[in-house]
């Protein structure tokens, strides 16, 4: 449901918005905010799974789990903002000052080097799969993140977009066949694991 607002936001004064009500907002291509479902449960622990496997490699106050804001050029849904699941930061972002908490990053500035994203059911003319497979990828495409993946746990895939010359290319990765992430090429983890690993927990 649309939430009135005072005046049309800017990304920047989106930000700096206080909720009482403790429901979460997107910005909207308008200024006008949208109130934001509650992620589900299987969600979460694909997330905090994956993050398992990656902390061998990563400083942990690098790894943002669904609170980083990327100000995104409006397509599909008209979001001006993206909150990735999982967002993987480069050192240099934790000296900007829309970073002190380590929550925003502004069109233009260094993008994080790798996104995850995990997709909720729906088929593919639904807004969910359109969402993560579609507007998303064509955001993160050009904020010049190198490294984008989609997990989709209805489907039991994990689709890995690397950028290539300002382009996405993708691969998707079933069962036991080895993922392979060009940012983390030590990292050793299958679909057949990570969807274990998960199924353990839920």
């Amino acid at each position: 449901m649309l939430q009135a607002t005072p005046k049309s936001l800017t990304f920047a004064e989106f930000l700096e918005q206080d909720h009482p009500d403790g429901i979460l907002y997107d910005l909207l291509a308008d200024g006008s905010l949208v109130a934001v479902p509650s992620e589900a449960e299987i969600n979460s622990a694909i997330v905090m799974i994956l993050l398992e496997y990656l902390m061998a490699y990563i400083q942990l106050r690098l790894a943002k789990v669904s609170v980083l804001e990327l100000e995104v050029i409006p397509t599909g849904d008209n979001k001006r903002n993206r909150r990735p699941d999982l967002a993987i930061l480069e050192p240099a972002h934790l000296t900007i000052d829309s970073l002190t908490s380590c929550t925003a990053l502004f069109l233009g500035a260094l993008p994080p080097r790798f996104v995850v994203e995990v997709v909720s059911p729906g088929n593919t003319d639904s807004e969910n799969y359109q969402r993560d497979y579609i507007w998303k990828r064509q955001q993160y495409q050009d904020w010049g993140i190198p490294e984008y993946w989609i997990i989709d746990p209805h489907r039991t895939q994990v689709n890995v977009l690397f950028l290539v010359n300002g382009s996405y290319q993708s691969k998707t990765y079933q069962g036991p066949t080895p993922i392979h992430s060009l940012e983390f090429p030590e990292l050793q983890i299958t679909a057949t694991q990570l969807f274990a690993d998960v199924e353990s927990l839920t």
